[in-house]
């Protein structure tokens, strides 16, 4: 099984256009990847 990894860059900076985790990770889950985890850089 091969595993991925995706580094998203300026994901909810300054404020605007905020994106909550638990949408971003549906948005990977619906093409069909499974085990999908999100973490929170401060």
């Amino acid at each position: 099984m091969n595993k991925y990894l995706a580094l998203l860059r300026g994901i909810n900076v300054g404020g605007n256009h905020i994106i909550k985790m638990q949408d971003l990770k549906t948005a990977f889950e619906s093409p069909g990847f499974v085990d999908v985890q999100t973490y929170i850089q401060s």
